[in-house]
């Protein structure tokens, strides 16, 4: 594995991170903005409900390839720790749920769907506001910190493009396929964290996350903390699920008040 010897794979701590809110992370976000709104101007032009899939699909794969190359990045240099190359992650299950939807039927399709199209933006916008993992701690040409982006990127991407082409998936029932996925992955790392000592889905500690009261919730209780997380995975997308069903619902009310008053 003579290519991870390139800077691009060079090991933790040998370069300085590009850090939170910093001028690389800063022009990493305008250039990840840049290149959504493109992809999804183009897309929205070319593309119909009917390629739905096949992008699916073709993103699935590419999110898993990067994946692979992650963790063989982990195991090169040693990182073995469990929490440090498993993909179990809230952003990790957009893998699997990108497979479940581009392949599953019945029930399974349903389960990748409603992450993609409730879970996609929030976990995606988060990271790249937030950048709590990778950028912390390599630089921002890093391949680790390049795929942070790209993955997070493609998570808002394919969500704009469900709700453009499917905004039926934004309702009640979606949200309740979407919880039952979440707790189930959340039950798993619950029960690995404990094992393993890990903090899988950074259930068990809060990390960097740039949030006081978090922080001291976590030093007086840290299983008020763990409550806490889970909650906020749970809320977040539920509260945008509600603003994108009072914007469409808003649309269609604006639309037919514009089409009755012509007439």
């Amino acid at each position: 594995m003579e290519f991870m010897q390139v800077p691009i794979f060079a090991p933790l701590h040998e370069y300085d991170a590009a850090g939170m809110f910093t001028l690389p992370h800063l022009v990493a976000l305008f250039i990840c903005v840049f290149a959504l709104v493109i992809g999804l101007r183009v897309s929205f032009r070319y593309l119909s409900e009917n390629h739905l899939i096949r992008v699916t699909r073709v993103i699935a794969w590419v999110v898993t390839l990067l994946e692979l190359v992650k963790i063989g990045y982990k195991f090169y240099y040693g990182y073995t720790e469990i929490d440090s190359w498993l993909p179990l992650s809230f952003c990790s299950l957009f893998i699997y749920a990108s497979f479940m939807s581009g392949y599953g039927k019945g029930v399974i399709k349903r389960l990748g769907e409603s992450f993609i199209i409730i879970g996609g933006i929030v976990g995606g916008v988060s990271f790249l506001l937030m950048p709590t993992t990778s950028l912390m701690n390599y630089p921002i040409w890093h391949f680790l910190s390049l795929h942070s982006l790209i993955f997070h990127v493609l998570m808002i991407y394919l969500n704009v493009l469900y709700l453009r082409y499917v905004p039926e998936l934004i309702c009640l029932k979606s949200y309740g396929y979407f919880s039952a996925y979440f707790l189930g992955a959340t039950m798993i790392c619950l029960i690995l964290n404990k094992y393993y000592e890990a903090n899988l889905m950074i259930i068990q500690k809060p990390l960097r996350i740039p949030i006081a009261f978090v922080q001291d919730i976590y030093r007086y209780q840290p299983s008020l903390y763990t409550l806490l997380a889970i909650t906020s995975y749970l809320l977040a997308p539920a509260l945008f699920m509600m603003g994108i069903k009072f914007f469409f619902t808003h649309r269609v009310v604006t639309k037919r008040q514009e089409e009755t008053t012509s007439k």
